[in-house]
């Protein structure tokens, strides 16, 4: 275990997916059935041996406490690590000063008080499996102040639109740092991942943070680079990397994982994803039924037919309904003889006896949470 490492999930920097974060922040937000998205951070936090870690919520502080609890699904030693949730009352007040700096400056035992000397930042709406211990290695023996990892994209035209795109000299630092305007196909984009020694962080908030007073450390980072304040060493990450900024990314990169090509660079038997887990049964099928190219999570009944869906826990499809290419998020109840395609079914949502719900593939339909039909 790293003692001397403060992990940080940055729910500041995540984007809005339409209604889907309506009621939640996407941190949150059930992924692949069973998943949220910060179970991705805390997983390669966990399996990169640190131990103490903080969540920055931007919102919906609710939705997070529940999904961590009392934080013993996580943590049972408090003597070999902690988890907090740091939270800025006055940012809720005034959305236009609501990011990360100011958390951490409400929040300022982590600059002051903390036993961290180095920080790590995770942005919890870009899945990816990395292994953090080599990067801070690194930046240590190099003895760097700021390091960020970014992945060469080929699609950057039509993905990672609000992240940074980077340039980066023969000697592996930052020359410039702006954000992605989609002319390019391929581009090396920052995966939200930073690592920074504390006194860095302290000093850029006592010199900066009121000379940019609505900028978060993501929007502060290319005005500091082009100032020169220090240097930004930048690290590739070769492994898959998907980026969650829209409604229709959530689907698409849902989807892509039902392909085992793509499903197996994510979940690596070496590398588990660790999640809340509930007292729930295995998935009941109906000698009737019929499943193909799904995710089908436990707790579901399944009687009708599913394919290329994904279903999240506790999900009841009714005899003789069809579901194909559409996602069910937790206790959805499917009458009979329904029928949804393209679409994507908040929680407990009920689809009552010979319903549709359809839409298509650029313009999936969607039934917010508690929707009775």
């Amino acid at each position: 275990m790293i003692r001397d490492i403060l992990g940080l999930i940055d729910c500041h920097n995540s984007p809005e997916l339409g209604p889907l974060t309506a009621n939640r922040p996407l941190a949150s937000t059930s992924f692949l059935g069973r998943y949220a998205f910060m179970d991705f951070c805390l997983s390669n936090f966990s399996n990169s041996e640190i131990s103490n870690v903080a969540v920055l919520v931007k919102d919906h502080q609710r939705s997070i406490m529940k999904h961590l609890g009392n934080n013993t699904a996580w943590l049972r030693n408090t003597k070999t690590g902690f988890q907090q949730i740091l939270y800025n009352e006055r940012g809720i007040l005034n959305p236009p000063y609501n990011h990360d700096i100011n958390n951490i400056r409400e929040n300022d035992w982590v600059l002051y008080s903390s036993n961290a000397s180095i920080l790590v930042f995770l942005d919890p709406h870009i899945v990816t499996t990395i292994d953090l211990r080599p990067i801070i290695k690194e930046h240590i023996d190099r003895h760097e102040t700021f390091t960020l990892v970014y992945n060469e994209c080929d699609r950057a035209d039509k993905t990672f639109l609000n992240e940074n795109v980077l340039q980066v000299d023969e000697s592996g630092y930052l020359t410039s740092c702006e954000k992605n305007d989609g002319k390019n196909k391929k581009a090396k984009v920052s995966l939200g991942i930073w690592i920074l020694n504390r006194t860095t962080l302290a000093d850029i908030i006592k010199r900066y943070s009121h000379t940019f007073p609505q900028y978060g450390l993501k929007q502060m980072l290319p005005s500091l680079l082009k100032s020169s304040y220090f240097k930004v060493h930048a690290v590739e990450h070769k492994g898959y990397a998907r980026c969650f900024d829209s409604m229709q990314s959530y689907i698409d990169n849902s989807f892509e994982l039902l392909e085992p090509k793509y499903f197996n660079q994510l979940f690596n038997p070496d590398w588990p994803i660790y999640t809340l887990t509930h007292d729930t049964p295995p998935a009941l099928y109906d000698k009737d039924s019929e499943v193909s190219s799904s995710f089908i999570a436990n707790g579901c009944l399944i009687q009708g037919k599913v394919r290329h869906s994904i279903l999240s826990r506790d999900v009841k499809v009714g005899p003789r309904s069809v579901i194909e290419d559409s996602i069910i998020l937790s206790n959805g109840s499917i009458g009979n003889e329904v029928k949804i395609k393209h679409a994507l079914v908040d929680k407990y949502c009920v689809i009552t006896t010979r319903q549709k719900v359809v839409g298509t593939k650029e313009e999936p339909a969607f039934l917010k949470q508690g929707a009775v039909l």
